[in-house]
């Protein structure tokens, strides 16, 4: 009886946690650091990300129903406001990593501004 329970918690485990490819791939960061003209310290923090291009598909064959479905839920970063969301928090918190390893801004700082790109969000800001 004890291997038919294993078999069932294992097969539970596999069913729970299915491996999900990431939305985007990070292939760049990037910090700035400078003084402004009243002498604040002011950065820029830039990550990037790698283009996914849309998966070709065989046009010889008409779609099945899952095949479609697959296609349908696609996200493209280009294209998705929560992909791009997303981005911006993981952003964020690699910039309080790297301002800590750094030691730029040691009590703390402030983010002014958000600028996006295609493929990228640069983070503004200055040390308070």
């Amino acid at each position: 009886m004890t291997k038919y329970t294993w078999v069932l918690v294992l097969f539970l485990f596999g069913c729970v946690s299915p491996q999900q490819d990431t939305p985007f791939e990070i292939n760049n960061k990037q910090l700035y650091k400078k003084l402004d003209d009243q002498g604040n310290k002011i950065f820029a923090y830039v990550v990037s990300v790698k283009a996914n291009s849309r998966k070709s598909r065989n046009v010889d064959r008409p779609l099945t129903r899952s095949e479609f479905k697959k296609f349908a839920e696609q996200e493209y970063f280009e294209e998705s406001n929560s992909l791009k969301l997303e981005l911006e928090n993981q952003a964020v918190a690699m910039l309080k990593t790297e301002l800590d390893q750094q030691q730029y801004c040691p009590d703390k700082y402030e983010i002014d501004d958000v600028v996006w790109r295609d493929l990228s969000v640069q983070l503004r800001g200055r040390c308070l």
